[in-house]
């Protein structure tokens, strides 16, 4: 439920990507790196982030800078492959719940388990949104609408995979497109459109389900 403009092209093959750390020393530097620029673009957007502007934030030497990371680009690559990874973790885990459970429980109980983990990360992560817009992976999207789809399929399941789809594409519109907006327009709003958006998806499902 990202807001998504067309995902970043995938780098060429020579392209320098960060360093790996082997030893706790550097693992830690790399975190403090990363936290560093995480709070940049929290406060100010991915404009803010430099090599050196990093560098002063992690109260770290820009040598320690270019060892884990070549480039500023390779720095935000890693910053926003730790959200992908948490994003693909939190699709599994929709994509784990049975049926029966999605069948037991009521619309906002049920969007509330399909779309509060997101709302959690993002609150956890407040760069999250200015790092990924534009960023964010069709494959991770893909895997979300898949999601809505397998809830869709267990609670109605008389109604055809044709209509389904639509309703699923509604869905994620609806939190898509609203973040979308939230983002784009009323940034000193998010935590509003956080709260908002999962309200306006229950009231669309339970409107769904009783043949609206």
């Amino acid at each position: 439920m990202v807001p998504l403009r067309k995902a970043k092209a995938p780098a060429p093959a020579d392209t320098p990507s960060a360093r790996t750390p082997r030893q706790p020393r550097g693992e830690a530097r790399v975190e403090s790196i990363l936290a560093a620029a995480a709070q940049l673009i929290a406060e100010s957007g991915t404009a803010a982030v430099s090599m050196h502007a990093v560098a002063r934030s992690a109260q770290t030497s820009i040598g320690s800078m270019y060892h884990f990371f070549p480039d500023r680009e390779s720095l935000l690559d890693a910053l926003a492959e730790r959200h992908l990874q948490s994003i693909r973790a939190i699709n599994q885990t929709i994509a784990d719940i049975t049926p029966a459970t999605w069948q037991a429980l009521s619309a906002h109980a049920a969007i509330d388990r399909l779309v509060t983990p997101f709302i959690a990360h993002l609150r956890r992560h407040p760069d999250f949104l200015a790092l990924m817009h534009g960023r964010m992976s069709t494959q991770e999207d893909a895997d979300f609408i898949r999601g809505i789809r397998r809830m869709l399929a267990a609670r109605l399941p008389r109604v055809p995979a044709r209509r389904l789809d639509g309703y699923a594409a509604v869905m994620h519109a609806l939190a898509a497109g609203g973040m979308h907006v939230g983002y784009e327009r009323a940034p000193g709003r998010q935590d509003l459109y956080l709260q908002e958006i999962p309200r306006a998806i229950a009231a669309y499902l339970a409107h769904v389900e009783q043949g609206g």
